[in-house]
């Protein structure tokens, strides 16, 4: 029988195949939508719907409309792990940022910026705790909506994001230069139920080994519309470290509220399967301008 992690994975690949037929066939082709760019906006009347990247670890596929800005925030996050049982760490992060910007009807650019990081870690072998405490990285993302930027062209919607970390943080973050590539994708499978799926390979740098490693994150979320103002999500996440070829396995739970149609607010609980996962709770804004 397939582990669970080996299960994620393979239904995040899968996932865009099954739902692709679902997208119709025949029949009138829809109005084309008017070419927007950042130098002409998406008229506020016309704006989609919010879908920012937020709340769990699988991102939209949907891009934020030309010419429109959007800020999403980690207003409070803590993060715990213990990989090992003499061995622990805990993070505090405030306010972490997330700055984009609709540059045309399929593309956005990010800026993800760490303004305040607080690291304390205790070491294996015992004694007092190592405290850091400062600004953290900066990333630079890129996302490109593929298919489904909008409804006329059916239930299933997928994106490629890449991304470039750039170490700023000095004795605070990742240490070194890092680099991504995501492929989310989203099915509405009625007009309350979405099901996401998202397929993550990732370059990270190892700060103490001072060297890269490869690193595979699939994720299966699905979220829930119980009010026009109240949605709930449950997430499925798993990440394979190729360096030790083991599995990482954790599940989001939350709720989103929605504040009119371009403020967000939403909680969550990131529960550790494995001893290797991070234990976290985190409080998020997002709103759209």
């Amino acid at each position: 029988m397939l582990s669970f992690s080996a299960r994620c994975w393979l239904l995040s690949l899968l996932l865009p195949l099954p739902l692709a037929a679902q997208q119709p066939i025949s029949g009138p082709a829809p109005t084309p939508r008017p070419r927007y760019t950042l130098t002409n906006p998406v008229p506020r009347s016309q704006l989609r719907p919010l879908s920012p990247d937020r709340p769990g670890v699988t991102e939209s596929p949907f891009t934020l409309d030309a010419g429109h800005f959007m800020v999403e925030s980690d207003l409070a996050r803590y993060v715990g792990s213990r990989p090992k049982a003499s061995s622990r760490s805990r993070a505090y992060r405030l306010d972490a940022l997330a700055l984009k910007l609709g540059l045309t009807d399929r593309t956005d650019v990010q800026l993800f910026v760490d303004p305040y990081v607080i690291e304390k870690e205790w070491p294996a072998e015992g004694g007092p705790p190592e405290r850091r405490a400062g600004f953290g990285d900066l990333t630079l993302r890129v996302k490109r909506n593929l298919i489904g930027n909008d409804s006329t062209r059916g239930p299933l919607a997928v994106a490629l994001l890449g991304y470039a970390l750039l170490p700023t943080g000095n004795r605070i973050g990742e240490g070194g230069f890092e680099y991504g590539l995501l492929v989310p994708a989203t099915c509405a499978l009625t007009e309350s139920w979405n099901l996401s799926g998202q397929l993550a390979t990732r370059l990270n740098y190892d700060r103490k080994a001072g060297q890269h490693y490869l690193e595979m994150a699939p994720s299966l979320n699905v979220d829930h519309s119980f009010t026009p103002w109240l949605t709930g999500f449950a997430e499925a996440v798993a990440v394979h470290d190729f360096r030790e070829a083991r599995w990482e396995e954790a599940v989001n739970l939350g709720p989103v509220f929605f504040v009119g149609k371009n403020v967000q607010l939403d909680f969550g609980r990131h529960f550790a399967l494995t001893r290797e996962a991070e234990r976290e709770y985190f409080v998020g804004l997002v709103v759209r301008r």
